[in-house]
């Protein structure tokens, strides 16, 4: 059965369980200083990172969803920020790996949508190959990181009680230890694979993903498989070598490592 092998991916259950915390605003804000400035590590399509700090000591990191403003300076959510949000929240509460990510609760409170998570010093691997940390990646780290995401895909697709698909596997979206492990983030694009018991090969739906690294048979036909995950970390591996990013306009066609 899918799942009987999950024991060597998983975490120790000796470790709090993932999503059993629960959280309250005011934990939220005492965690975050009230959204301080000072504690913002990092914007996304998403909303607001901030680092913080629970009542036990724990270092989390916690994603602030978007919110949208209309005229009466009531806010509202986006709605395709709102599946966004439940998507990631429905699967970090399904996974456990030392590659991802770990989850430990989400808050919905008012116009509050909060998602917490494991906090990862080190910054992505894209800032690291960029040089923002001072120091190069060697190829010895590069291939440990390479082989930590090719886990954290092998997990999600055949070792979670149903296979599920990233759909957004990008240097940005694979954070680092201090000792340089990879750890993949970010679910908010994240769909279960196909019920292949029921003969399905493929799901049919709305393209996600990032340019670049978007499988081109998914692009074309909206059909989606665990092998449009595959091929976005081919892509990586690429990256990983070059240090290259997958889409470079500025540069002359000539010296792109892709052609479009």
């Amino acid at each position: 059965m899918r799942g009987q092998n999950r024991g060597i991916y998983s975490n120790s259950t000796e470790e709090r369980a993932p999503g059993s915390m629960k959280f309250t605003i005011e934990e939220i804000f005492k965690a975050t200083r009230n959204f301080s400035p000072a504690f913002k590590i990092g914007q996304g399509g998403f909303g607001t990172v901030y680092k913080g700090k629970l009542d036990d000591g724990t270092l989390v990191a916690i994603k602030r969803a978007k919110k949208v403003w209309i005229w009466n300076d009531e806010s509202v959510y986006d709605k395709h920020l709102g599946v966004e949000f439940q998507s990631e929240v429905t699967t970090l509460a399904q996974v456990e790996h030392l590659n991802l990510v770990r989850f430990y609760g989400y808050l919905e409170h008012g116009d509050e949508r909060v998602v917490v998570v494991e906090y990862v010093p080190n910054g992505t691997l894209r800032e690291h190959l960029d040089g923002v940390n001072g120091k190069e990646l060697d190829f010895a780290s590069r291939l440990d990181i390479a082989i930590d995401v090719a886990h954290a895909i092998t997990y999600l697709h055949m070792y979670t009680d149903h296979p599920i698909i990233h759909r957004d596997i990008k240097s940005s979206n694979i954070l680092l230890t201090e000792k340089l492990r990879a750890k993949v983030t970010d679910f908010g694009f994240a769909r279960l694979a196909a019920d292949t018991d029921s003969g399905a090969t493929h799901v049919s739906t709305q393209v996600k993903g990032t340019a670049g690294y978007l499988d081109p048979e998914y692009l074309r036909t909206y059909q989606l498989t665990e092998k449009s995950d595959v091929y976005s970390f081919g892509v990586l591996l690429v990256e990983l070598v070059t240090g290259r990013r997958p889409i470079e306009p500025k540069r002359e066609i000539k010296e792109r490592i892709t052609p479009k």
